[in-house]
């Protein structure tokens, strides 16, 4: 059968049908395309927002923001009275947006004239404002002149931070025991480093943002919270007087260094430590890292002869020797181990006294031998030496005690003398102060107590007695001899008018480039306390290396120890001893007669003074005069004298020429010669 042909009617309506399946079939792809499109718009954002939120907020963040940590303030260093030692002062940091600079070039070139930069800092500068980096620092902690320099140069992608830094206001002042901070405000030595966590406090955080074109638009400021406050047992003007004499100590002998170290013997506080040379820490970095070091504290020495006040304690303990049992120094000389050793001196029999005020060597040796190696070592352990004091500060020595199984044949004759052994000064201050205060070894303290910002206290530090060394009759035996030393011995400078002293002298030879012991070079010290019956202050003296031909412990570290423990008693209040006391122990001048050999009739000077004198119911004037001539005139007068200072008459209560009664005080201020 043949097929039906197609209508035109039929061909238009099955064309029709098709055109609407294209269509459709258009409309379902393009609405599927819609339909997937959306889709990958919706897990898209599903995947910025949702799942990857946190990731790009940082991302932005980073690039939009920048989280500045800024120093808290320090909490201040105080003396014991209060006085501020170290505090924290306001600061403006300056800092860069790069990329919103004009020039780098230019504003390198202004900001450097403006900071002071040499051309290496310039160059430095630029670099640092060619970094493709939403924020950096120009130039932290400027003082305020220099930050008026730069605002005035209203540069744009410059801004200021307000921040704070450390200020010393007393300068060198204590600067070893301070420390110092660097420019991230983390203490790096002294108190600043060992209570950094005290002091540090709780940074602050800014948080800079800026706008799509890097503009910084806002910042949030996160408050800091302060450090606390460290309250020293130092005293400032005690400080001050030890360094201020130290320092001309080291001057007029030429010395290499010193130290001085001052301390209340019966609680154990540190009232003073002195270095030279020093350095100041507003600039630390101005100064040789050597001179940052407390030398007091880390550095040991051999002591010399001042070792011999523990030998003498040991023996009088140990009841081996009396102080006036005569002991036989050999001319001079002792051959111990096929081994000679020389004394200073040539010495035949002296009492045990005069060994210890005239320094015998072969007559302490006589001592250490009768008490052995192991009595020797317990006392010397006993005392503090060979480990730290446990005070507060970084970087302390042990020192170098060595125990007996490596000693030689000679270590115990040279230990007595102080040889063979490294001490520090704060180790040999403390253990004198073990005599001073009748026999107890304490714990040195730097640091009384801490404070909050409100002042109260949150700890504080108490006396701490480590043990007892020495009975009461041993001390009062041993600060008997001690006091020799001083009216009679080699350390006759040492003396202070009104006060007895007790001391003693030592020159330490140091170890030359081949180990052997320097006929030249040596360490002078002298160490002591007063009032010797009462004794409210020990003094450590050292002088590294003096020059000159009167070097020795006697002629220049005694003199030292003299004028900064007469300083401290009398602006500690100290009371003089009575005035008999006064009059016996009228100190040792060079050119004057010694007061253990005073008699009135063959002092042509003291006579002559009286004779001068005149109405004897009239105030002489005694300007000018000696203080030990001017003390007798007035008591002779029935007067009691009253000494201020030392050296020659400067001042006197009552005036020249004022009628005067028997019994009322007569006050003598004195000076020292032009």
């Amino acid at each position: 059968m043949e097929p039906t042909p197609l209508t035109p009617a039929t061909t238009a309506d099955g064309t029709h049908r098709s055109r609407e399946r294209d269509v459709r079939l258009r409309l379902m792809i393009v609405g599927l395309a819609i339909s997937l499109w959306a889709l990958g718009i919706g897990v898209r954002l599903l995947q910025l927002q949702v799942l990857n939120r946190a990731s790009f907020e940082r991302m932005a963040a980073r690039q939009s923001e920048r989280t500045i940590n800024l120093d808290p303030r320090r909490g201040a260093i105080l003396d014991r009275n209060g006085r501020p030692l170290a505090v924290s002062v306001d600061a403006e940091s300056v800092y860069a947006v790069p990329q919103d600079l004009e020039s780098p070039a230019r504003t390198a070139a202004a900001l450097s004239r403006a900071l002071g930069l040499d051309t290496a800092g310039r160059k430095d500068l630029l670099t640092q404002l060619q970094k493709n980096r939403a924020f950096v620092w120009v130039k932290r902690k400027v003082d305020p002149a220099t930050a008026r320099a730069v605002r005035d140069l209203s540069l744009p992608g410059i801004g200021f931070v307000s921040e704070n830094r450390r200020y010393y206001p007393k300068r060198e002042l204590a600067s070893q025991v301070l420390g110092y901070v660097g420019m991230d405000n983390t203490g790096m030595s002294g108190i600043e480093y060992a209570f950094e966590d005290v002091i540090k406090g709780r940074p602050a955080k800014v948080l800079v943002e800026t706008d799509a074109r890097r503009r910084p638009v806002s910042h949030t400021e996160r408050p800091s919270t302060d450090g606390q406050t460290v309250v020293l047992s130092i005293d400032e003007a005690i400080q001050h007087a030890a360094e201020t004499e130290l320092e001309k100590a080291v001057n007029e002998t030429q010395s290499i260094s010193g130290m001085v170290v001052v301390m209340d013997p019966r609680t154990g506080e540190i009232l003073a430590i002195a270095n030279r040379p020093t350095f100041n820490p507003n600039r630390f970095a101005s100064f040789s890292s050597s001179r940052w070091r407390n030398r007091a504290v880390t550095d040991a020495y051999e002591p010399g002869s001042m070792f011999k006040i523990f030998t003498a304690a040991a023996g009088l303990q140990e009841k081996v020797v009396s102080p006036d049992e005569v002991i036989d120094c050999g001319g001079g000389s002792i051959e111990i181990a096929g081994t000679r050793i020389n004394d200073h001196h040539v010495f035949f029999n002296l009492s045990f006294r005069d060994v210890i005020a005239h320094s015998s060597d072969v007559g302490v040796i006589r001592v250490a031998q009768r008490l052995g190696r192991e009595n020797f070592y317990r006392y010397m352990r006993d005392f503090g030496f060979g480990v730290p004091t446990r005070v507060e500060l970084p970087g302390e020595s042990n020192g170098l005690l060595r125990p007996t199984n490596k000693w030689s044949a000679l270590s115990l004759p040279t230990l007595s003398f102080g040889q063979e052994i490294g001490v520090t000064a704060l180790q040999m201050t403390t253990a004198v102060a073990a005599v001073a205060n009748g026999g107890y070894l304490m714990r040195p303290l730097i640091v009384r107590q801490v404070e909050d910002s409100e002042g109260s206290v949150l700890k504080s530090a108490k006396p701490e007695a480590v043990r007892r060394v020495l009975e009461p009759e041993t001390v009062d035996t041993l600060t008997d001899l001690l006091r020799s030393v001083v009216t009679s011995g080699t350390g006759r400078r040492a003396a202070i008018p009104g006060y007895a002293v007790a001391g003693k002298t030592g020159t330490a030879q140091k170890v030359d480039a081949q180990g052997r012991y320097s006929m030249i070079d040596h360490v002078a010290s002298f160490v002591g306390f007063a009032p010797a019956a009462r004794p409210a202050l020990v003094v450590l003296a050292s002088l590294d290396t003096p020059k000159g031909d009167r070097n020795e412990g006697g002629d220049v570290a005694a003199p030292l120890f003299a004028r900064v423990m007469e300083q401290s008693l009398q602006y500690l209040a100290v009371p003089p001893d009575d005035t008999e006391r006064v009059l016996r122990m009228v100190p040792y001048r060079p050119g004057h007669v010694t007061p253990a050999s005073y008699r009135p009739d063959d002092d042509f000077a003291v006579q002559k003074a009286e004779d001068a004198s005149g109405d004897p119911r009239l105030m002489p004037d005694l300007r000018g005069r000696s203080a030990r001539e001017a003390a007798i005139t007035a008591a002779r007068r029935g007067l009691i004298v009253e000494l201020k200072g030392s050296g020659q008459v400067v001042a006197q209560t009552p005036e020249p020429g004022t009628e005067i009664e028997t019994g009322i005080t007569c006050v003598l201020t004195l000076g020292r010669e032009p």
